[in-house]
């Protein structure tokens, strides 16, 4: 048993790493390249911030452990508000990342958190009819996001001079997304590896799945907690709010966990286990 939790351990650390730096760092250069605008780069680091969720899933779902996918989504969405709030206090932005600007950001997490509480305790969270209304859900998600454009993120501040000005920018964009795919590849290979692991502490030494769940969901969560104290952090320094980053990273981060990673799991689960 000791040999498989520590490669449990090893993978989820792993994970942690490579999200850092073969998802975060890249993204964020590749963002403030293209002038993205503060909800737009939010929104690019949820989705980068759930590959973490979305390997593991693919993996443990595969196994039949579909308890284990059920807490990990639920726990990864309840540990990011937390994560964000803690952050926020910390930057003293809680006054605005929790105020009426972001309302209606704030219902779609909420959401994100009482959706899969209802799928658990009505045992629909493996029925295939909830999977596909997860994915459509997403795509209603998409519909509503196409208009709530913002403008792109306005040049201020010292960290406003853009990353690749020095007459080589296509080269450095290249190895900048060569490091993105780098990533991706490195936590498809962690995934198996914590896949693995988990089946066999949960089948072969019987440890609870709500406790592999919610392992698994405290290690896929800590990339959010670097985006979000990294993203105050760095808006800090140029003198410009963060605030929309951070509660746009959150947004995504939730959302895509559940309506397209859960939905993804379930679409596993039906066709293998």
């Amino acid at each position: 048993m000791l040999v498989t939790a520590l490669w449990f351990v090893g993978s989820m650390v792993g994970i942690i790493a490579v999200a850092r730096f073969g998802l975060y760092e890249p993204a964020q250069k590749l963002a403030r390249a293209a002038n993205f605008s503060r909800s737009a780069t939010g929104q690019m680091l949820g989705y980068l911030t759930s590959a973490p969720e979305l390997v593991a899933t693919i993996f443990v779902a595969a196994t039949g452990l579909f308890a284990v996918v059920s807490t990990n989504i639920l726990g990864s969405n309840i540990i990011n508000v937390l994560l964000a709030t803690v952050a926020a206090l910390w930057f003293k932005q809680m006054g605005t990342l929790g105020g009426k600007e972001f309302r209606f950001e704030q219902a779609i997490v909420i959401g994100s958190i009482v959706v899969p509480i209802a799928l658990l305790v009505t045992g629909q969270d493996t029925a295939l009819w909830s999977g596909i209304a997860l994915f459509a859900g997403y795509l209603a998600y998409l519909r509503v996001m196409r208009g709530r454009h913002e403008a792109p993120a306005p040049v201020e501040g010292e960290d406003a001079v853009r990353p690749f000005a020095d007459g080589n920018s296509k080269g450095k964009i290249a190895v900048q997304i060569a490091i993105l795919v780098a990533g991706i590849v490195g936590l498809y290979v962690l995934g198996d590896i914590l896949g693995d692991s988990v089946y066999e502490l949960g089948v072969a030494f019987a440890v609870p799945a709500v406790v592999l769940g919610t392992l698994t969901a405290i290690a896929t969560s800590l990339p959010e907690l670097t985006t979000f104290f990294s993203s105050y952090a760095a808006h800090r320094k140029a003198g410009t709010d963060g605030n929309s980053e951070v509660m746009h990273n959150l947004m995504a981060s939730n959302v895509v966990n559940l309506l397209v990673v859960q939905a993804v799991g379930v679409g596993v689960f039906t066709v293998f286990a």
